[in-house]
């Protein structure tokens, strides 16, 4: 057992950070996940039993990134796929290190790769109130660059939709008397299968 004084010197860090107001964990933690609910989605559409993906193989974050890039017919080498991994890594950097050292620069990179893929309309609206992109506050950066991935995301999972529209459409023609296979959800497919719904696994 912890000897009182350990316990209270955590017990005082726990207390300082958490009555913290950190904005930009806040930002990168919320976006993380908004954008990784974009890859599941992306991937509960991309397989016809996607199940298997979430249940079994359980891929992490980025191995769901780069699965999902696999995956763009002219996608595949968008600048947008390294933003994404930014986030990331700037995600595991403010999870994993409370003092870390490199997330000055991990954030300036994050920022270097937002002001690269915005347009000059794009600058124009958003330096509106005269401070430039590379002066506006990290918060803020995380968030327009999370928004930016989850667009992007957005337009793919369009893509692959009407991809699996036209499989789909092809199947019934090919396989008129065989049952659909139905799209399933992200939420669905992540679900436990009821007792004895699921096949009995094959020996390795």
């Amino acid at each position: 057992m912890a000897k009182p004084g350990h316990l209270d010197k955590y017990a005082q860090l726990f207390h300082e950070k958490m009555s913290q107001t950190d904005p930009l964990l806040q930002a990168i933690l919320v976006g993380h996940l908004i954008i990784e609910t974009a890859l599941d989605n992306i991937l509960a559409v991309v397989f016809f039993h996607p199940e298997y993906v979430f249940r079994e193989a359980k891929l992490s974050f980025v191995q769901k990134v780069h699965v999902v890039r696999a995956y763009g017919l002219r996608k595949d080498d968008n600048s947008m796929w390294n933003m994404i991994l930014m986030v990331n890594t700037v995600r595991n950097e403010l999870a994993h290190n409370l003092e870390g050292e490199k997330k000055d620069a991990r954030l300036q990179k994050l920022r270097d790769l937002f002001v690269a893929e915005t347009t000059d309309e794009m600058r124009r609206s958003l330096e509106k109130d005269g401070k430039p992109l590379e002066e506006m506050p990290n918060p803020v950066i995380a968030v327009l660059s999370c928004s930016l991935c989850t667009g992007f995301l957005s337009s793919y999972e369009e893509d692959v939709t009407s991809l699996r529209g036209i499989l789909d459409a092809i199947d019934e023609g090919m396989n008129p008397d065989r049952d659909r296979v139905r799209p399933k959800t992200a939420a669905e497919a992540k679900a436990k299968p009821k007792r004895g719904g699921q096949p009995e696994r094959a020996a390795d």
